[in-house]
């Protein structure tokens, strides 16, 4: 098992984006639709479709899951994206570069007002893992609607806004739990603050976090369904047999997925990468013509993960065209980089010098 200082520093800083993201997407927690595992004794909440605990075990019971609209996880994901830069550039000393929300499409403008440089950026970007939220079941804590098979039923959970109620993380040595304080799901509130303290109290349990959600991102890029840990990843799909806790078509098939190809992680959605280029283009049309002087302008995408599986066919042919104005390119001047960088927590591509030494996390392993 890799040990703590085994996690890169780009590797932590991605799996605390999908903690920070998950108590974001949870600061409204419904008590309808909550899974009741016979097999664990617990009460579910999961994003993706499947009884988070019988699957570590290769038994696939299907849920609905409670996976966001998109109008909550495009928002959700650029202000978490945000907030650790800016915790980056505070605890790394960067004290002249500040980040912002600007006006639609610029989803990150970076500024450093020393060196009178501005970044701007589309943001694609979502979670590899959203941690299952998990309280241990009592039955006059459950109300239950609906039978499902082995052993698991769907229910509305009273007393929600009482209840001990934390954040069901897997392991291959397997599952541990991150409880929150009661009372605090249900309030209508983000749970960053809570989560934070939990982990400031006990810094192991992040540790702990951070090698698991590692196991979890390499099952993700090599596509290694034989672990469980891969079914808990953003568009995993389905198993080709998923067994008796599995719905099926008239002729027998399995239908519905654990989770679709449009909950790709980080900027791995062909369509996200097709919509995120034409919005840089997009933003150095729109923004190019003016005189910026003295300051200088820089234009990007940003995301949390690179797109480990459709880079090499949707951004690496694209990151380093330039492209101008006919009038302009006719004289080989004012010529611009379509990406000056292309920025993420495990992997980036940079095109300017200074980019490449403000967002440096890749250099910075045990920061």
């Amino acid at each position: 098992m890799a040990q703590a200082s085994e996690v890169s520093l780009s590797e932590r800083l991605a799996a605390a984006f999908d903690l920070i993201v998950a108590s974001k997407f949870y600061q409204y927690v419904e008590p309808e639709g909550w899974l009741w595992c016979g097999v664990s004794g617990k009460d579910f909440y999961p994003i993706l479709n499947v009884c988070p605990h019988c699957v570590l075990d290769n038994q696939f019971v299907h849920t609905q899951g409670h996976k966001p609209g998109s109008g909550q996880i495009g928002p959700t994901t650029a202000l978490a994206l945000r907030e650790i830069i800016a915790a980056y550039f505070y605890l790394t000393g960067k004290s002249d570069c500040f980040v912002y929300r600007a006006s639609e499409p610029i989803d990150l403008a970076v500024v450093d007002r020393k060196n009178k440089i501005l970044f701007i950026a589309e943001v694609k970007a979502a979670p590899l893992f959203t941690p299952p939220l998990v309280r241990r079941h009592a039955t006059a804590s459950m109300q239950t609607q609906r039978a499902m098979p082995l052993k698991h039923s769907l229910g509305v959970a009273r007393g929600l806004h009482k209840a001990e109620v934390g954040l069901y993380i897997p392991g291959l040595e397997g599952p541990f739990e991150i409880f929150l304080a009661p009372g605090t799901v249900g309030q209508a509130m983000p749970l960053d603050q809570p989560l934070a303290a939990v982990v400031e109290r006990d810094p192991a349990i992040a540790n702990r976090f951070f090698r698991t959600w590692r196991l979890m991102w390499r099952s993700y890029r090599n596509k290694d369904s034989t672990t469980p840990l891969y079914w808990f990843c953003g568009a995993c799909g389905r198993p080709s047999n998923p067994g008796e806790g599995w719905p099926r078509q008239a002729n027998g098939r399995p239908k519905g997925t654990i989770s679709d190809g449009k909950t790709s992680v980080g900027i791995d959605r062909t369509d996200d990468i097709k919509k995120a280029t034409f919005q840089a283009l997009k933003l150095g049309v729109e923004n190019r013509r003016g005189d910026p002087s003295p300051w200088r302008l820089l234009i990007g995408l940003a995301s949390n993960l690179h797109a480990s599986r459709h880079y090499d066919g949707y951004l690496r042919p694209y990151e380093d065209l330039i492209w101008g104005w006919a009038d302009a390119a006719e004289n080989d001047r004012d010529l611009y980089n379509l990406f000056d960088g292309i920025v993420s927590f495990t992997r980036s591509h940079m095109r300017d010098k200074w980019l490449a030494n403000t967002i440096d996390w890749h250099g910075r392993r045990n920061a």
